[in-house]
This record gives C-alpha cells, structure tokens and sequence, in this order.
C-alpha cells in the first residue's frame, strides 16, 4: 500500500517536517540501521553518503530497503501507568536505494536534499565533492503514514 497517493496532503507535510529517516537494509542475512538526511521530490526518496562504508557496500549487493521517519514525539502521562500512551506521525516504508549516476539528477538530489533543511536557499557544488558523494534515490513500493495523538 503507497498512502503517498491515497493520503497525499498528510503525508507531503509530515516530509516536510521529518528531518531524518532511518533506513533499514539487510547482508548476509545481518540486518543494518543507518540515519540519514532525505529530500523529497516527485514522489521519490533522495539520500546521500561517501563513496565507501557499510552503508554503500549492503546497498551495492541488495538494494532492497526498508525506511521510517517520526516526527511530532511526546509521551502522554496518566495517573494509571497501563493508560500511558504516546503521540506521534510517522512513516514506515519499503523500496529500492538506486544509486544516482547522472550528473544533473546527481545535483536534483542535493538540491532538493538542501532545499528539505535549509528551504530558499540555493547552492553549488564543488566538483571534487560531487566525485566523493553518491547520491540515491528510494523507489517507493510501500508507504504508510500514521499519527496517534495529533488530531
């Protein structure tokens, strides 16, 4: 299920105001947890890392992801300890990390990864950096939005 299409207004502004995702991959059957600053852009996913690490090795043998952002955490107290409960968006998702190796999408990707922390401001990339960062874009095949507490 991709509620992208299907819940759209709630889930543009919950990007907006997520700052980091979580992405989940998986080597060699060990399973692998990294944060990571995303932009958003046509329904597509971008992230960035070095051109070497854990992270670039699991996603050049399997691709597959899986990713989770929250935003808006607050525990709610009670007087009863069973009735604590806590408020909360969040996204939980699944798809594939494709490295981008065109240079003007490779430029779409920070562009819209800066414009995600830093929105109104443009920048310019030297092209030794360009040359030592990968950037990737996350095919979405699952999305699901959720929010407890926030209505």
């Amino acid at each position: 299920m991709n509620q992208w299409e299907t819940n759209r207004e709630k889930v543009e502004a919950f990007l907006k105001e997520a700052v980091v995702a979580r992405l989940a991959m998986c080597a060699d059957n060990k399973p692998y947890v990294v944060p990571v600053n995303f932009g958003i852009g046509d329904g597509v996913l971008y992230f960035h890392s070095g051109n070497k690490g854990t992270k670039v090795k699991i996603l050049s043998e399997n691709p597959f992801i899986a990713f989770e952002m929250d935003a808006d955490v607050e525990v709610v107290r009670k007087d009863d300890a069973c009735k604590w409960s806590m408020k909360y968006k969040s996204i939980v998702g699944t798809g594939k990390a494709i490295q981008v190796v065109d240079p003007e999408e490779k430029k779409k990707g920070l562009d819209l990864l800066m414009e995600h922390h830093a929105p109104g401001e443009s920048f310019v990339y030297q092209e030794k950096m360009l040359t030592a960062t990968n950037v990737y874009k996350i095919e979405i095949e699952s999305l699901r939005y959720k929010e407890s507490g926030n209505e």
